[in-house]
C-alpha cells in the first residue's frame, strides 16, 4: 500500500474514533458546549467544530440550542443530544410471534407491534411479515425511513461471523439463508443482525442488571434454549459467531428424544418450552388434568398448559416440569463450572412461570455446585418478554453511536 493510501486510512480511522468520542460526550451530558468538548477531548477546536457540524447537520443526532455564558471572548455554542429526532427499530423474530418496537435514541420504547411470524407458510412470508411490521411501526408515527438510524433484528440460530447469513436455525428450519441481504433488499434502513439470545445479554449489559458486571450469563429458556455470555465485560461471539448454543449440549447421552437439530439427548430436547409441551403430549396419562385443559386435543398441550396443571397440583404435570428443570439445572450447572460467572440471568417464556419455575430450578442448581460456598446469583433476566427487542435496540445504538457495549 502506498504511503498516501496508508495516511488516508489512518485519517479515516482517526475521524471515526474522534466522532465516536464526541458523540458519546454529547449523549452522556445531554447538553454540552463545543468549548467543553475541546477541553475534554484534547482535540483542536476546528476539528471539534467540524465533527459537531456533521453530527448536527448531516446525521441529525444532535442540535444547536443557543449559546452559554461568556467570561470574556466568544460565548460558547451549546450542543444538545437529539434523542427524539431520530429513532431505532428493534425486532425479536420469534418462532411463533414477531415483536417489533420503535425507540428513541435513549432506548425508550415509544411504540410496539406484535404479529404472527408465519414460519409455517415459508421463508418469503416471514420476510413479508417483517417488512409489514416495520412499515406499520413507521406509518403509525407518521415517519419515513429517513427518521431511522438503524434496524436491529434478533433471530434464533447460528449466524456467520459477519452477521449476514443464517447458517442454521433449527427453530425455523433454515439453512444457509442470506437473511440480511434479503431483508435489506426490501427496506432502505441500515440493518444489524444478531442471535436473539446474545441480544438479551447485550440489552442486559447496556440497560439492565449487567451494566456494572464483568462476568455473567443470560440463559434464554423459550421455544428453544441458548445463552448469551459476557466475559470480562465482552460479549462473546466465538470463532465463527456460534457461541451460546448450549441448548444443543448433550445432557443425557442415553436419551432417545430427538432434538430439532437431529441429535438426541440435547438440553433443548429435554427442557425447552417446545419439548415440555411435546413430552407431555407423548407421555400423557389418563388421570392427568391436562386431558381437561386441552379439551381432548392432545396436540394442543404446550408448556404453559403444563405449568397451569402444576399449579393445580397435577402429579403428571409436576413430574414433567421437574424432569425439565433437572435437565436445565445440569446445563446451567455446567456453564457455571466452565465459565465461573458471578451472575446467571434466566429469561425466556418458560421462565415467566413464577415460583413454580424458580423454586424447582434453583433447588436443582444448588445440587450441581462443586463448591458449596460458591456465590453465583441466579436471577430473572430483565425486561421479560422485551429482552431481545431491547437488545436489538442496543445493537443499533452500539453500532451507530459507538456505545462500546460489545
Amino acid at each position: 500500500m502506498a504511503k498516501q493510501e496508508i495516511q488516508k486510512v489512518d485519517s479515516e480511522v482517526m475521524n471515526r474514533m474522534n466522532r465516536r468520542v464526541i458523540l458519546q460526550l454529547i449523549r452522556q451530558n445531554h447538553t454540552i458546549s463545543r468549548a467543553e468538548l475541546v477541553k475534554l477531548t484534547g482535540l483542536a477546536a476546528p476539528t471539534v467544530s467540524r465533527i459537531v457540524d456533521r453530527i448536527v447537520n448531516e446525521e441529525k443526532l444532535a442540535k444547536y440550542c443557543g449559546v452559554g455564558h461568556s467570561n470574556g471572548g466568544r460565548p460558547p455554542v451549546i450542543v444538545e443530544f437529539n434523542a427524539s429526532g431520530k429513532y431505532v427499530l428493534g425486532i425479536d423474530l420469534g418462532a411463533t410471534m414477531i415483536r417489533g418496537v420503535l425507540a428513541d435514541l435513549d432506548a425508550e420504547i415509544v411504540m410496539e407491534i406484535q404479529m404472527p411470524t408465519g414460519k409455517e407458510e415459508g421463508y418469503e412470508v416471514v420476510i413479508d411479515n417483517l417488512v409489514s411490521l416495520v412499515e406499520r411501526l413507521l406509518s403509525k408515527r407518521g415517519l419515513d425511513t429517513g427518521h431511522v438510524i438503524g434496524l436491529g433484528v434478533g433471530v434464533a440460530g447460528l449466524l456467520d461471523k459477519k452477521k449476514e447469513i443464517v447458517d442454521l436455525s433449527p427453530d425455523f428450519g433454515w439453512q444457509n439463508v442470506n437473511f440480511k441481504n434479503d431483508l435489506e433488499a426490501r427496506l432502505s434502513i441500515p440493518l444489524f443482525l444478531e442471535n436473539s439470545t446474545r441480544l438479551m445479554a447485550l440489552g442486559e449489559k447496556g440497560y439492565g442488571q449487567g451494566r456494572d458486571l464483568e462476568n455473567f450469563i443470560v440463559v434464554n429458556v423459550g421455544y428453544g434454549i441458548a445463552a448469551g455470555i459476557v466475559v470480562e465485560g465482552q460479549l462473546i461471539d466465538g470463532g465463527r459467531g456460534y457461541s451460546g448454543e448450549f441448548g444443543h449440549m448433550t445432557i443425557d447421552p442415553n436419551s432417545k428424544i430427538v432434538c430439532d437439530c437431529g441429535r438426541t439427548g440435547c438440553l433443548e430436547a429435554l427442557a425447552s418450552g417446545r419439548s415440555i409441551g411435546h413430552l407431555a403430549q407423548v407421555g400423557l396419562t389418563k388421570s392427568s388434568l391436562l386431558n381437561q385443559l386441552c379439551g381432548g386435543k392432545v396436540e394442543k398441550i404446550d408448556a404453559k398448559m403444563v405449568f397451569d396443571a402444576c399449579r393445580k397440583n397435577d402429579d403428571f404435570a409436576k413430574k414433567t416440569c421437574l424432569n425439565a428443570m433437572r435437565s436445565l439445572s445440569v446445563g446451567i450447572g455446567n456453564l457455571i463450572q466452565l465459565l465461573d460467572p458471578t451472575h446467571v440471568f434466566v429469561g425466556g417464556g418458560v421462565s415467566l412461570n413464577g415460583d413454580l419455575f424458580w423454586r424447582a430450578l434453583t433447588n436443582e442448581i444448588e445440587k450441581q455446585k462443586m463448591l458449596p460456598n460458591r456465590q453465583v446469583q441466579i436471577l430473572p433476566a430483565g425486561f421479560k418478554e422485551y429482552a431481545s427487542v431491547i437488545g436489538s435496540v442496543a445493537l443499533v445504538l452500539d453500532a451507530v453511536l459507538g456505545l462500546k457495549l460489545r
